[in-house]
């Protein structure tokens, strides 16, 4: 540690995030290299891909998704829904596919729990056939094979953890009402060559900590949903490839060769800024966000409690829309200056078009205010040019 500093590992970290003067080709070799991205929001992707990018071709990206090219949307870490390359597609599945299959197979909400392992494979067989023509609609799936319409949602979650099915077409860019697809009849020539989930596991725990580090145990237990002894267990086994580092009294793993890079790092000549959309698998990696978000505006970026935050009154709050909401990890859009997060941003609707929003909560933004203005219009004009255009108007 005494030739790197921990600004320079901070600087390295949102280096390997494209934010700064190294840039990534296009939205498809972003996407590889990010492993997959958050997409709970459908227009999230895009949004995470404009800030590292900037301007980029929306529409043909939008096609990739909708007709299974080079990227995908399906179920992954915390078994939420995520855009990947298909590239990753192996690896991610095996490692978090058993996860959402067994989550779904015990649900005792929707009674899964009660079926046998014989009922559950007649299910899951039904569900298959159904789809061998070509994608449809869990409306469509309902009046194909009525007798298992309660259970076609699980069947379909099980389908995506076993890499059977994916997410397929859609109406518009952030409509959620998506068919489902064989993924071997939706993506062409693809082969899906699924590894044993213990490997698989430890292999993108080295992803993560190789994209992501410094990151500690904790951090990538909450960020693949596994148990601290797993991730220590795989940290021992990765040896040399990993190094150990304290950053401000914590332990925490960085890849080898990401130390050499970092200790050669200098800080941006210009404080940069960057507006990250709700939900960016960034910050979504870590547990503890403290490194990025001051704690004092910690509570107005994660809600805690049912109280929410929404446009265009950012500081009101109100209750969330759904009573069963606690404290997730939620992260909502935000706004990043030199580094850290000083405010967030929301879309609203004028009736005519989106507005971005925004609510700074950093005095030393004041400084900034020319530069954050520049940004949030170009942001504002990239959904209203790109994004709603292919949206539904939504």
């Amino acid at each position: 540690m005494s030739d790197v500093s921990f600004e320079q590992l901070h600087w390295n970290q949102l280096r390997k995030q494209f934010l700064l003067d190294e840039k990534t080709s296009n939205f498809y070799s972003m996407a590889k290299s990010q492993l997959a991205l958050h997409s709970t929001d459908y227009w999230t992707p895009y949004l995470s891909a404009w800030a590292r990018l900037g301007d980029y071709d929306v529409k043909s990206v939008f096609e990739s998704i909708d007709n299974g090219r080079a990227i995908v949307r399906t179920h992954a870490f915390r078994t939420t829904i995520h855009v990947m390359h298909v590239e990753n597609l192996s690896l991610i599945l095996s490692a978090t596919g058993p996860a959402l299959f067994k989550a779904c197979r015990t649900d005792k909400y929707r009674k899964m729990d009660l079926l046998s392992d014989r009922e559950i494979e007649d299910l899951l067989g039904q569900v298959s056939s159904a789809l061998q023509d070509g994608p449809l609609r869990t409306s469509e799936l309902k009046k194909i094979i009525p007798k298992v319409r309660e259970n076609v949602r699980s069947a379909l979650l099980m389908l995506m953890g076993r890499g059977e099915v994916v997410r397929a077409k859609a109406k518009h860019a952030r409509s959620n009402l998506t068919s489902y697809a064989l993924l071997d009849k939706w993506v062409e020539g693809i082969k899906l060559e699924l590894i044993d989930e213990k490997e698989a596991i430890s292999q993108l725990i080295m992803h993560h900590i190789d994209l992501f580090g410094p990151v500690s145990v904790e951090d990538t237990a909450w960020w693949f949903k596994q148990t601290k002894t797993t991730v220590k267990n795989a940290i021992q086994d990765l040896g040399d490839n990993i190094v150990s580092v304290k950053v401000e009294g914590t332990e925490k793993y960085m890849s080898t060769s990401d130390l050499d890079i970092a200790s050669s790092l200098e800080p941006p000549s210009d404080k940069p800024v960057w507006f990250l959309p709700y939900e960016d698998h960034f910050l979504k990696a870590f547990k503890d966000r403290g490194r990025f978000i001051p704690e004092e505006i910690q509570p107005r970026i994660s809600p805690a409690d049912k109280r929410h935050y929404w446009p265009t009154k950012l500081d009101e709050p109100r209750v969330m829309p759904s009573p069963g909401v606690r404290q997730t990890g939620e992260v909502r859009p935000t706004i990043w200056l030199n580094g850290v997060v000083i405010g967030r941003w929301e879309l609203d609707d004028d009736g005519k078009q989106k507005k971005v929003v925004t609510s700074l909560y950093s005095k030393t933004a004041k400084k900034h205010l020319k530069r954050i203005e520049e940004v949030r219009e170009n942001l504002e004009n990239f959904v209203n040019s790109s994004l709603v255009p292919i949206s539904g108007g939504k």
